[in-house]
């Protein structure tokens, strides 16, 4: 019988949902490579629980990007054409490629841009 999803794991089902993405991306997101896919169907199906320090981190400023645009667009649209169109500020390059390169540094950077973005 699987488990009930712990919060983070709803968070990044959400997500998901929201964003568009495929549980490779998701994978790409945690810092798995897309080759270890094997390794995020279980935390998603609730099979597994989630450990280590850098995927609950990464998920913690998942989380907080994705509550600060929410609330500076208040249209789940908007926020997904923003993620996906280059931005000045980030040498041309598009938040959601940056995120989906997978290293905790381009997670960071788009945390602080969006951060940034609110006036923080």
């Amino acid at each position: 019988m699987p488990r009930r999803l712990a919060g983070p794991v709803q968070f990044l089902k959400r997500l998901m949902e929201d964003w568009a993405l495929t549980e490779a991306d998701a994978a790409l997101l945690l810092g798995f490579n897309e080759t270890d896919l094997e390794l995020v169907g279980p935390f998603l199906e609730g099979r597994e629980a989630l450990s280590g320090r850098d995927v609950r981190d990464r998920i913690a400023h998942l989380f907080e990007i994705r509550k600060t645009l929410s609330m500076l667009f208040r249209d789940l649209d908007t926020e997904n054409g923003w993620l996906r169109e280059p931005q000045e500020l980030l040498d041309q390059r598009d938040p959601m490629s940056l995120l989906l390169g997978g290293s905790m540094e381009d997670l960071l950077l788009v945390r602080d841009y969006v951060d940034a973005a609110a006036g923080r």
